[in-house]
């Protein structure tokens, strides 16, 4: 399946388009001669044939007036991540420069190393031009400047947003991530930098955010409203599947992914779908705005799915163990995992309880009627942290948990849940947790936030922790008390 070349929103132009009425026909044919110039040569991923979404966007974002001005003064792209918005960001820019011969340039992100990209990307394409390289005048990369000029004049500026533009004048400003824009200073100072122009245009990128996106959401609002009006100076695109379509079908994904089917692949996507938390599936490869953290991190209705009232352990089965104590220390909580009998993994909360003296105690009952195979918790930085001490002199064994390890526990429990290979039982207090839990940025994954939940979520953290243990379990016994510092197998 392909992704759809069309949006399924858009602003619809005001007249018919051909090479006449649409500059996009010309930077499409400039894509093609980049394209034919590196094709067969080592720098040939720089310059991709363009994909069928792309062309459609080129040409009716760059819509013409009679008098040859672009109809839009102001361009909103959504689309989800990874579908192409570098190249074509590097492509319009350098074709306002060396074939429409009119454009001062300037590239921002909230990050100075996301405006860079195609800025590179670019660079690497006029060194590797000669035709394009005889016009490279000079580049300057001092003083935290970052900028090249062409011989006839032409500039084309990097900078982060919330220093780009002041006290310039621009022809093209295109802002990338205008998600992450939770105030208007940037927008506001950078828009003004486009109003002397005659011909200038400020193009907007980014997937979707959620309600912190004060100057996406407010762009998108307007832009709704003129999506029929053939005056509209903004032009929304928008992939996106309908409303109340279920995200986990790739009927829904070719609607927010164009590129699938030619540099996405419906697996990756589908790999994105069992590990991301939710909100950030929505978002990043769904398309659509968020417009509230509570809902948990799974997909919807897999929790609940998972809910098994008889399911048992497999016939001497290991019993693997995680403590967890709440971000404000009023409960802790001992999660457990445990192969299920059909090879699955049962998971729940074994026992919680105000306050923290009570666990060694529980652990150490002669009336435990199981060894666990294993006990683990965040040994570093965490609330619980502080009982490493009274396990070791109680003789637990304790295997430290913490780093990278607590972002592939989330993903264990997250692919789990979602794919229908962790079951547990009603439990109020996990069954809760499980429903409000958000997630924090960790690396390259993501972490239960214990935090900035809107309820207690370290019963969630627990049962990631201990399933994290079945899946890494010590090596082996340890004959003596220590902590077991360890590399994981995850």
């Amino acid at each position: 399946m392909f992704g759809h070349e069309c949006p399924r929103v858009y602003t619809r132009p005001a007249r018919e388009l051909t090479p006449k009425t649409s500059a996009g026909f010309s930077a499409i044919r400039f894509a093609d001669y980049l394209h034919r110039q590196l094709a067969g040569t080592q720098f040939a991923e720089l310059a991709p044939p363009l994909l069928p979404w792309q062309k459609w966007f080129l040409i009716h974002a760059l819509e013409l007036n009679p008098d040859n001005s672009f109809r839009f003064k102001t361009v909103l792209l959504w689309v989800a991540r990874q579908n192409g918005k570098t190249f074509l960001s590097a492509l319009l820019i350098l074709w306002r420069m060396y074939i429409d011969r009119d454009c001062i340039a300037i590239g921002v992100a909230q990050k100075l190393a996301t405006a860079k990209k195609p800025y590179e990307q670019a660079m690497k394409i006029i060194a590797a031009i000669p035709r394009l390289k005889q016009e490279l005048d000079r580049e300057s990369r001092i003083g935290g400047e970052l900028w090249f000029e062409l011989t006839d004049g032409q500039r084309w500026w990097v900078d982060s947003a919330e220093n780009g533009g002041r006290g310039l004048t621009f022809d093209l400003v295109f802002v990338d991530e205008i998600l992450k824009h939770k105030t208007w200073a940037a927008w506001s100072a950078l828009s003004k930098t486009t109003m002397a122009r005659r011909r200038s245009q400020l193009i907007a990128a980014s997937n979707t955010g959620d309600v912190t996106s004060i100057v996406q959401r407010d762009l998108h609002e307007k832009a709704m409203k003129t999506l029929e009006d053939p005056a509209s100076r903004t032009g929304l695109f928008w992939w996106s599947p309908p409303d109340g379509m279920p995200l986990d079908t790739p009927e829904a994904w070719a609607y927010s992914n164009p590129s699938m089917g030619y540099t996405i692949t419906e697996d990756a996507i589908r790999a994105a779908w069992s590990t991301d938390p939710a909100p950030v599936f929505r978002s990043e490869v769904g398309n659509l705005f968020i417009d509230a953290s509570a809902g948990g991190p799974f997909q919807p209705g897999r929790w609940a799915a998972g809910t098994d009232r008889v399911s048992k352990r497999a016939p001497g089965g290991d019993v693997f163990l995680c403590i967890e104590v709440s971000h404000n220390r009023q409960l802790a909580h001992i999660g457990f995992a445990a192969l299920r009998a059909d090879g699955n993994v049962h998971v729940g909360i074994m026992a919680s309880r105000p306050g923290t003296d009570w666990l060694v105690p529980w652990l150490t009952s002669p009336d435990r009627t199981f060894a666990p195979a294993g006990i683990t918790f965040q040994t570093k930085g965490a609330p619980v942290s502080s009982m490493l001490g009274e396990f070791e002199n109680a003789g637990l064994e304790v295997t430290e948990w913490g780093g990278p390890d607590l972002g592939r526990a989330t993903g264990l429990l997250l692919d789990g849940v979602n794919l229908g290979s962790v079951f547990h039982r009603e439990q109020p207090l996990l069954d809760v947790a499980a429903g409000s839990a958000v997630m924090k940025q960790l690396g390259d994954g993501y972490a239960i936030d214990r935090k900035n939940s809107p309820g207690d979520a370290s019963p969630l953290s627990a049962v990631a922790g201990a399933l994290w243990l079945l899946k890494n379990p010590p090596a082996k016994p340890v004959p003596r008390v220590r902590t077991v510092r360890r590399r994981s197998r995850g």
